[in-house]
């Protein structure tokens, strides 16, 4: 049996893997800080403004779901980014959208109250 020669490490390669050990804790680094800065903004955040932004959120699931009852959630995603693409930043068309979005959710709020009696 032939005894194995010992591989000593070339100053190349153990620079390299310094350089590899240090690209890794500087991505763990990068990691933490946007953890803490998520954390940081989350509590600065205006509790008000966080209840409004829940608020429209929910407003928004609810009136598509009215809109496009029976459709996925993929679906809806696919349509958007076909829309996304066909308006390529053009600003008439952004605001030929925000227009047509105004009025959609006004007509698809939802009714409160009781219905009226349906006169004889």
């Amino acid at each position: 049996m032939e005894k194995q020669k010992r591989h000593r490490r070339t100053a190349e390669e153990r620079l390299a893997d310094l350089e590899a050990k240090r690209q890794q804790m500087e991505a763990r680094m990068r990691e933490q800080m946007s953890k803490i800065e998520d954390q940081k903004r989350r509590l600065q955040e205006n509790p008000k403004l966080k209840r409004e932004r829940d608020a429209q959120r929910r407003m928004l699931v609810d009136r598509i779901s009215r809109l496009a009852n029976g459709w996925e959630a993929t679906q809806i995603l696919a349509a958007v980014a076909e829309v996304y693409e066909k308006v390529n930043g053009d600003e008439a068309k952004m605001n030929a959208l925000h227009q047509r979005g105004e009025a959609l959710m006004q007509e698809l709020k939802p009714r409160r109250g009781r219905r009226p009696r349906n006169s004889i």
